[in-house]
């Protein structure tokens, strides 16, 4: 079973209309079995050839290898169906979808399952890989991953690398890193564990900056709305280019330091604390340390990986707009002044309401609640 489980994901990967949960089905079962991960290399490079079918009789010929397929499958799978569904035990995390390329159709399910009976007769006879010099882009085939508020996920990329994704945030990434760099885009946030490779540095692309890796455990907050964007360092190290100061040193993070950089010259004006650098204008960039003894999973930056959201000292307004992408909710406030309330405290398991309940012992508020939307008021 778990045979044809491999050749279904298989067929589905390469055709790019595997999702997320698929994905890690199928990374699990190549670790199980590492022979199987060659076959999946090379059968990738093939169909990244791109063949060409142009001839009808070529086209019949694909679509009896799929449906034959199809039917040795019904045979020995009594609970087999045509969609190809595979169950997977209920995960914490909501596991969304990766947006399905434009040649989805049953050419290229065809194709796919020809490749595949071309990999089992030749496999044998293939020649080593070749390394692939590219150069560093998202050029070709990509992966993109939106996950919606109020939902969490976690990923595998093609190099190992462990990627946590939070509410409201887009992951793009190609179907293989075989360039000289391994190229992530993000908006939103994200917490990454990198597998070293000091050959193919590790690069995040933001809005604002880019973070280079080469293996590190780190965060990162991007989110298009906020007025910064934040890298918080966690074991390892980070280099970080301004993208919009291109003459600008490159910053290098030493572990439990979180960078700032902003994008508007109006954050933290008022902001005289010590352990801030500078005060931050349009652009710039600022190093904030972080408190060396805390475990990782008490870090208000990394919290929200272990399924709690942490807030130290925030602004309500502050807190509402994690409070919104963390239960999917739209929060309004009737009143400027409670805006301004600083808040201290966390969530792990509260709903909505539980939540806003518990908020009302630090601040005198009350609120109401109607199609996930909230509005905060003078008591």
């Amino acid at each position: 079973m778990k045979e044809e489980s491999y050749w279904i994901l298989l067929s589905k990967k390469i055709t790019g209309e595997i999702s997320v949960e698929e994905l890690r089905v199928l990374q699990q079962l190549i670790n199980e079995n590492a022979e199987w991960r060659t076959i999946i290399e090379n059968l990738e490079e093939l169909w990244n050839s791109k063949p060409v079918v142009t001839k009808t009789d070529r086209i019949q010929k694909c679509e009896d290898a799929y449906l034959a397929h199809i039917s040795r499958l019904k045979e020995n799978v009594p609970d087999f169906k045509e969609t190809r569904e595979i169950a997977v035990k209920e995960n914490k995390f909501f596991i969304a979808p990766v947006k399905k390329p434009f040649y989805k159709s049953w050419i290229s399910y065809a194709i796919a399952a020809s490749l595949i009976a071309g990999i089992i007769l030749l496999y044998p006879a293939l020649p080593e890989r070749e390394k692939v010099n590219e150069t560093a882009s998202l050029i070709g085939p990509v992966n993109e991953i939106t996950i919606n508020p109020g939902s969490r996920t976690k990923i595998q990329l093609p190099d190992g690398s462990q990627v946590w994704i939070n509410s409201g945030s887009t992951l793009t990434y190609g179907n293989n890193f075989k360039g000289n760099t391994r190229d992530v885009q993000l908006e939103g946030e994200a917490y990454f564990e990198v597998v070293k490779d000091a050959e193919h540095p590790f690069i995040v692309h933001t809005s604002g900056i880019d973070i280079k890796v080469l293996g590190t455990s780190f965060n990162v907050k991007a989110y298009s709305i906020d007025p910064t964007i934040e890298a918080t360092l966690i074991h390892g190290s980070i280099e970080v280019i301004n993208k919009n100061q291109p003459s600008a040193s490159k910053v290098m993070l030493k572990p439990h330091e979180k960078l700032i950089y902003s994008k508007y010259a109006i954050i933290d004006t008022k902001d005289q604390r010590a352990d801030i650098k500078s005060v931050p204008d349009s652009f710039s960039i600022v190093i904030k340390p972080l408190k060396k003894e805390m475990a990782d999973n008490d870090f208000v930056e990394t919290a929200w990986v272990y399924n709690k959201l942490v807030f130290e000292d925030e602004r309500f307004e502050d807190l509402a707009l994690k409070m919104e992408r963390w239960y999917n909710l739209k929060i309004s406030f009737e009143s400027e002044r409670l805006k301004n309330y600083k808040i201290s405290g966390s969530f792990i398991d509260e709903t909505a309401e539980e939540a806003i309940n518990e908020l009302q012992l630090s601040v005198p508020f009350k609120y109401s609640i109607k199609n996930n939307e909230v509005k905060i008021m003078k008591k």
